[in-house]
């Protein structure tokens, strides 16, 4: 039996449980600030890309005009380099649009032919995207906006482009804004109070001792913050969005009106006008969102209609009078497509519920990572009046301390949620810039280089930073095995951190190749480093839970990191977004610093081939494990084919079978954040239920029966609905059969002898290869067959290879 505690120490512990409870108030409220400040800044960059969205659509509306009259001319006969009456035009457009800086006409070599107030702008790169067929070309630029619109000559005559460049005073700010900004300041603070006294009001004793229970209230309250919030947004964005195709609906009409009432002033009676249906068709396919357009007489008769109209109202109606004075000749009117311009609405205000998404995801990794710091403070204050570590009593045995003999502070089931912070911390940093890498690599290029070659040089980013990382990932193991976790974290974080500093100030594509190499091979480094962490410290019981712990950080960081990169590149540029890359790598140290630093000393030396020379011996293990029926069946019958499924389906397929079926890269992505959710929140909970059953085998193929299915499923859904639960099924495959693989190699002897985190690194090398594999196995097919029947063959080699893993893979070994 154990000594009572004395008064004395009793009375010593209580300061020290109200100071943790003091910091755990004070956390959590930091937390709700930051969770408000990212999902504020995703929300309000994305209102001000919508007024520069809005402003883009005006302005291609009111130029389009003037660009139409020019082509008309050209269509005449009128050559590109001897048309008169351009400085005409750009008085037009200087009355039209109050914050025009210059006008121009260029060739599409850049020649230009005309200048308002001889005011150039450099045009290069909008040239280069109307020459891939763009029907309009756009940029932001520290001066404002800049649009260009396609001019061309008939047949095999000269091309080149209208180019307007407009103040940023006349980029939308408005009141939306404000009120937006305003809404997300008070429902952060009334949440920061409601919080504050909600913790204050707990007991002591629940929160020290609830665990996880302890984080439902702060939880709840952030999330309501968040979702009142994105409320808000959402109705914020329909409402712009609603303007918008108000605002654009009445400039077509006013350009109409105009054009008609100029000829009305003629004395041209508006029964004996001819080609009216022109114009008006111009300005239905300008416009897409309108149902329809009518020229009435002055009596309502139709005398020309473009569109369908029905027994509809009009949305907007002109009278059309002789010189724009006296009674009315005619009337125009303008007739909505209700269902487009619903979906329009829709659209909108779902990218609102998307950024809202995310920045959630981003604010539950920060609770889950003050929730291991909370279960220390809770722990030591505990251990403080008892004289005995809590942690050291919960972990016991090997796992209560490490090569330098200190108690670890945390469950060792718990682990993969002590290091997921640090994952999810680290690729957020290497996913900001995913979303406009190879738009940063084509803007490196010379001008005059050929689009098919440019196509394949802007993938050379990319293509290194995978290669490197993949080359990482099979070195690291054995360096991990030999010498400890934190050598390779550590280097990998430094590579990692030259890396992006290197992308930030690169001025050609290949110094920008070289730099994301650098970055890859600290990805490979650190990536492995943090698997090596569980691996070698975790008791093999809890390898599946901590495995999908782990992984879950590593989606949530590349889901939000990719989401906030975009959002920095639209505002700052691209250089700036790789500098807060490299800020958010030192984060990630920092939090490794924060959480792993108790660990430093552990993990070194605890695999048994962890002093293996690297030389022959490590080539004869190496021969032995991969002629290991089991982990050979694993490598050849779960991770390529899965690999091959996965990256073949979203990253190829996906997008462009969407792009077939209509729908926009809004929804690719939607659905990727699908698959995205599927292995942060449910991957845990399946690794747990893994861990508990011990029958990894069976596991293992029950995720390639439910992956297979779900490419099959094509074969009888081949549109959008069945993409989505493809990916949904795959998925679920992925949390399945990946928390249990890990746990079955880790189970294999040949494996123990290779060395835990070497076994690892070549199953994390198949990973890749198999994900390299996937885009050309899934590309070659979709030449031969058709997208849906290449997506079910690919189910078929899944299936198969599923089933060869269930024939071929003994039964799960059980290690010491």
């Amino acid at each position: 039996m154990q000594p009572a505690s004395s008064p004395a120490a009793q009375g010593a512990a209580i300061p020290r449980q109200r100071r943790a409870v003091r910091n755990v108030v004070l956390s959590c409220v930091a937390v709700l600030l930051l969770g408000q400040l990212l999902i504020g800044a995703l929300s309000l960059a994305a209102l001000l890309r919508l007024g520069a969205d809005s402003t883009a659509d005006r302005l291609t509306l009111i130029a389009g005009r003037t660009a139409g009259q020019i082509q008309a001319g050209l269509q005449l006969g009128k050559p590109l380099t001897q048309y008169f009456g351009l400085s005409l035009a750009f008085d037009s457009l200087r009355s039209d649009i109050p914050e025009l800086r210059s006008a121009l006409v260029v060739l599409d070599d850049g020649t230009v032919l005309a200048a308002m107030d001889d005011v150039r702008v450099d045009a290069t790169r909008l040239l280069r995207e109307l020459r891939r067929g763009a029907p309009r070309a756009r940029e932001s630029t520290a001066e404002g906006l800049r649009l260009a619109l396609p001019l061309a000559e008939p047949g095999d005559g000269h091309k080149g482009a209208l180019v307007i460049e407009v103040s940023a005073g006349g980029l939308p700010q408005g009141a939306a804004l404000w009120r937006n900004l305003w809404f997300l300041l008070i429902v952060t603070l009334g949440a920061a109070a409601v919080m504050a006294v909600a913790m204050k009001k707990l007991p002591v004793q629940r929160i020290a001792a609830a665990g996880w229970l302890r984080l439902a209230v702060p939880v709840a309250i952030m999330l309501a913050a968040q979702a009142l919030y994105a409320a808000h947004t959402v109705q914020d964005f329909r409402n712009v969005w609603q303007a918008v195709i108000q605002q654009n609906a009445r400039i077509i009409g006013e350009g109409l009106e105009r054009d008609f009432e100029k000829i009305l002033g003629y004395g041209i009676a508006p029964e004996r006008m001819r080609g009216v249906e022109q114009p008006l068709s111009r300005a239905f396919q300008a416009f897409p969102l309108l149902g329809g357009l009518r020229f009435l007489a002055a009596d309502g008769r139709p005398l020309a209609q473009v569109g369908k109209v029905g027994d509809q109202e009009a949305v907007l109606t002109f009278p059309l009078e002789a010189a724009g004075e006296g009674e009315p000749l005619a009337w125009l009117a303008l007739y909505s497509d209700d269902a487009a311009m619903a979906a329009a609405v829709r659209s909108r205000a779902l990218d609102a519920a998307t950024i809202a998404l995310v920045a959630m995801v981003a604010a539950v990794e920060l609770m889950l990572m003050l929730q291991v710091l909370m279960d220390r403070a809770f722990s030591a204050a505990s251990a403080g009046g008892s004289g005995r570590p809590a942690a050291a009593a919960a972990s016991g045995g090997l796992h209560a301390g490490g090569a330098t003999g200190r108690p670890l502070p945390d469950d060792p089931s718990r682990l993969g949620m002590v290091a997921r912070p640090v994952m999810f911390a680290f690729l957020f940093a290497m996913a900001l810039p995913l979303g406009f890498l190879p738009l940063y690599a084509r803007s490196l290029l010379d001008a005059g280089i050929d689009d098919g070659a440019a196509a394949l040089l802007v993938a050379m980013p990319t293509t290194a930073e995978m290669a490197a990382g993949l080359a990482m990932a099979l070195l690291a193991g054995r360096l991990i095995d030999s010498r400890g976790w934190l050598v390779p974290a550590a280097w990998g974080m430094a590579l990692a951190l030259a890396g992006n500093l290197a992308c930030a100030v690169a001025g050609d594509l290949w110094s920008l190749t070289a730099a994301r190499a650098l970055a890859g091979l600290g990805y490979g480094l650190v990536w492995m480093a943090l698997q090596g962490f569980v691996v070698n410290l975790g008791p093999a019981q809890y390898r599946g839970r901590n495995m999908t712990a782990l992984i879950a950080g590593l989606f949530a960081g590349h889901m939000t990191g990719a989401a906030v990169g975009g959002m920095l590149a639209s505002e700052a540029g691209h250089r700036p977004v790789f500098v807060v890359g490299a800020l958010m790598v030192l984060a990630a140290a920092l939090a490794l610093r924060l959480l792993l630093w108790p660990y430093r000393g552990a993990g070194g030396g605890m695999a048994v081939a962890s002093r293996a020379p690297l030389g022959g011996a490590g080539g004869a293990r190496l021969r032995r494990l991969l002629s290991d029926r089991g982990y050979g069946a694993l490598l050849l019958g779960s991770v390529v084919p899965f690999s091959i499924a996965q990256v073949g389906l979203l990253s190829y397929a996906l997008p462009l079978h969407f792009d077939a079926l209509g729908a926009s890269t809004a929804d690719v992505g939607r659905v990727i954040m699908l698959y995205g959710f599927c292995v942060i929140y449910l991957g845990p909970l399946l690794g747990h239920a893994t861990d508990h059953s011990r029958h990894w085998k069976r596991w293992i193929a029950a995720g390639g029966m439910v992956g297979a299915c779900g490419l099959l499923l094509l074969q009888w859904a081949p549109g959008v609905w069945g993409m989505a639960a493809a990916v949904a099924l795959l998925a679920v495959a992925s949390c399945l059969a990946g928390a249990a693989q890990t746990p079955y190699m880790l189970a294999r002897e040949r494996a123990l002898a290779y060395g835990a985190a070497g076994a690892t690194g070549i199953m994390r090398g198949a990973d890749k290869f198999g994900q390299m594999l996937g885009p050309l196995i899934v590309g070659a097919l979709f030449a031969g067959v058709g997208m849906s029947a290449a997506l079910v063959w690919t189910g078929a080699l899944y299936l198969a290879g599923t089933l060869l893993f269930w024939m071929l893979a003994p039964a799960d070994e059980r290690s010491s």
